[in-house]
């Protein structure tokens, strides 16, 4: 059977003939003589056993010849084997080379011969196993300034295992994909981030100058390169560049970030900054939608930083400065109408925040459950209140009649499938994995979300309405503005303002951080509506034993450059608020710019990042696969340890300072 599909395969007209030949003896049989018929057939038989002997009789040749050329090996000392087209190498099991050929000593080794007795001192950037199994596709090595693909098959010789490589030289083929890859297109667009508040401090001549100076610096930039620069607005260019011209721009980080940083007008220093979003993709116009979903991101980061999107990775340069605080309240008005519609339309309304919900997740969500109230809609907060680090909040509500605002998440589940018009909103963050239940997230009709984060890579894409102010104090500024221009919000009551006053002094440490002129607004706001700043001052008192604790941690701290890291071993319920708050007292100390406090937590290794804004935590926090705020962030590591966790905030704040 084997024999007959390999003649098939490689004979088909004989097949063919055979085949015909049968039709013919059948038809003698029936219409003419059946002795005839029999001869015929006698005839076809001799000539297919004739067949299959000489198909025998050509494979045992065959093999023989292969046999010969791969066990007896004495061949390749002939001429013949020198002059084999392609380099040839022998070697044993271990790697070592026991003969080659001319054209492996001439194209492969080079100039040095006697220098290499193993594989792995010609090639070393191949395991050895890799190059003596490489039958089949082959392995791709290299060696010095060539590359070759190698294939290999087993012999033997003087019953010793050994393996003979062919190597075909693909270098050529090499650097013409690596000269493809080179020129494959990315487009960059740039914008000026806070041109519109430069033109309230200059005039509309003064603010030209700037716009033509920076445009300036854009070309100068961009003169080694070859691409082209092209202005579509006042305040965005576009750019279309080479990959390699990327690479370079890259290496040296965008460093355009920096000289439109440090740009002066008239002897006097601006403060403009630039954004940058880079798209790559497999034709123009996947570049640029990537470049500007690349900016996008860029601006929801605070801006002045350049965001590469290369299929579904971002890779971030720059955000070193604060993020531009937006005068106008536009933007504010239009989401409370539009937010206004939506709670309207449905039939209840969920609240949910992060895990571990702080004061201004809470805040923020007591403030959306008034909201909500006041347009005579059922609302409730999702959340874990044994796992809350605002116990004392919930508890006050609790006392003052809102205790049938907070379901547990099993509840949420329950009551959200009962109803298709029900309304998500999720505050205090805006990634997906960091929500307090992502069940309810995939389960809800529609989804608002409202956060003052830097916008991350993993931020909930099915949104309604995506309110995200990087600018921002808290998420809790956020919510007590929109409740501003909802009609319907009369009155707050001074539990709920003092809820959102409270995740407003937590994010800025009792208004020291990241405040703007909206957070004193939103703050004059609140007390009109009855906050008071002594009853919200009680929320964060510690009992006697945390304090201690506290002290403790604090005490056992160390300096890391200008860094300082603590570790907390010491057993809480508490333990993530306390912890938060000895990072918080340890930017006190002098010298101090970032601090960090490391604990153990459910079998997870926290990390509670601070800073006052010359260290960005952040970025240090998502090296660990975490993020939060450029002051304030945080980071969750499974399946480690606290020692190898500090050694990895060590290297995370090493990789930081050299960028």
């Amino acid at each position: 059977m084997e024999r007959l599909k390999t003649l098939l395969r490689n004979f088909p007209v004989f097949v063919g003939a055979v085949a015909l030949a049968l039709v013919c003896i059948i038809l003698t049989f029936f219409s003419a003589s059946k002795w005839l018929a029999v001869v015929e057939l006698l005839i076809l038989a001799a000539v297919l056993v004739l067949v299959f002997v000489f198909f025998d009789v050509f494979n045992a040749r065959k093999q023989k010849l292969l046999s010969q050329i791969s066990s007896n090996l004495d061949f390749m000392g002939s001429g013949a084997s020198n002059d084999f087209p392609l380099p040839v190498a022998v070697c044993k099991t271990d790697g070592e080379i026991i003969w080659y050929n001319n054209l492996f000593e001439e194209k492969v080794i080079g100039s040095n011969p006697s220098g290499y007795s193993e594989l792995t001192e010609v090639f070393n950037n191949v395991g050895m196993d890799s190059i003596l199994n490489s039958a089949g596709d082959g392995v791709v090595i290299d060696c010095d300034d060539k590359h070759f693909s190698v294939y290999s098959h087993r012999a033997k010789k003087e019953n010793e295992d050994v393996s003979v490589l062919y190597f075909v030289d693909t270098t050529k083929y090499r650097k013409i994909a690596d000269e493809y890859v080179k020129t494959r297109p990315a487009i960059a667009i740039m914008t000026i981030d806070n041109m519109s508040e430069i033109q309230q401090d200059y005039r509309e001549s003064d603010c030209a100058a700037i716009r033509n100076g920076i445009e300036k610096l854009a070309e100068m930039w961009i003169k080694d390169y070859s691409c082209f620069i092209s202005k579509v607005s006042d305040s965005k260019f576009y750019i279309v560049a080479e990959k390699q011209d990327l690479d370079d721009m890259i290496s040296r980080r965008f460093d355009l970030l920096d000289a439109v940083r440090e740009y002066t007008y008239d002897g006097k220093y601006v403060g403009v900054t630039l954004s940058i979003g880079v798209g790559c993709g497999a034709t123009l116009p996947d570049c640029e939608t990537n470049a500007k979903l690349a900016l996008d991101m860029a601006l929801g980061r605070g801006g002045d930083q350049a965001v590469i999107k290369m299929r579904d990775k971002y890779e971030f340069f720059g955000g070193v400065s604060k993020s531009v605080e937006s005068t106008t309240k536009v933007k504010s008005r239009t989401v409370a109408a539009a937010f206004t519609e939506l709670i309207q339309g449905c039939d209840n309304v969920f609240v949910m925040g992060h895990r571990f919900p702080d004061f201004d997740a809470m805040g923020a969500a007591i403030g959306v459950v008034k909201i909500a109230q006041s347009l005579d809609k059922n609302a409730y907060i999702v959340t874990n209140k044994e796992q809350s680090m605002a116990k004392p909040l919930i508890e006050t509500a609790e006392k003052e009649g809102f205790d049938g605002i907070f379901i547990s998440l099993d509840e949420a589940g329950a009551k959200i499938t009962q109803s298709k018009k029900n309304l998500l909103v999720v505050v205090d963050t805006h990634i997906t994995g960091f929500v307090e239940d992502t069940a309810l997230l995939e389960k809800a009709g529609m989804v608002v979300v409202i956060d003052h984060h830097r916008k991350a890579v993993d931020y909930i894409k099915n949104s309604v309405i995506f309110f995200h102010d990087p600018s921002a104090s808290s998420a809790s500024e956020m919510v007590a503005e929109l409740s501003e221009y909802i009609p319907t919000v009369t009155q707050l009551g001074s539990f709920a303002a003092d809820a959102l006053m409270a995740g407003i002094m937590l994010d800025t440490k009792n208004f020291i951080l990241r405040v703007g002129s909206k957070t004193f607004e939103a703050a004059a706001y609140l007390k009109t509506q009855g906050a008071e700043t002594v009853r919200v001052k009680k929320f964060f008192a510690n009992d006697i034993e945390n304090y201690h604790i506290r002290n403790r941690i604090i005490s056992g701290a160390r300096k890391y450059h200008n860094c300082a890291i603590a570790l907390n071993d010491e057993p809480s319920s508490e333990i993530r608020a306390i912890s938060a708050q000895a990072a918080d007292e340890l930017l006190n100390i002098s010298g101090v710019d970032a601090s960090f406090v490391i604990f153990k937590m459910d079998n997870v290794i926290c990390v509670s990042a601070r800073s006052y804004g010359a260290v960005n935590v952040q970025v240090i926090m998502e090296y660990l696969g975490g993020g939060g705020h450029q002051t304030m962030a945080a980071a969750q590591i499974k399946d480690s340890d606290i020692e190898t966790v500090t050694a990895d905030v060590m290297r995370s704040i090493d990789r930081y300072i050299k960028k």
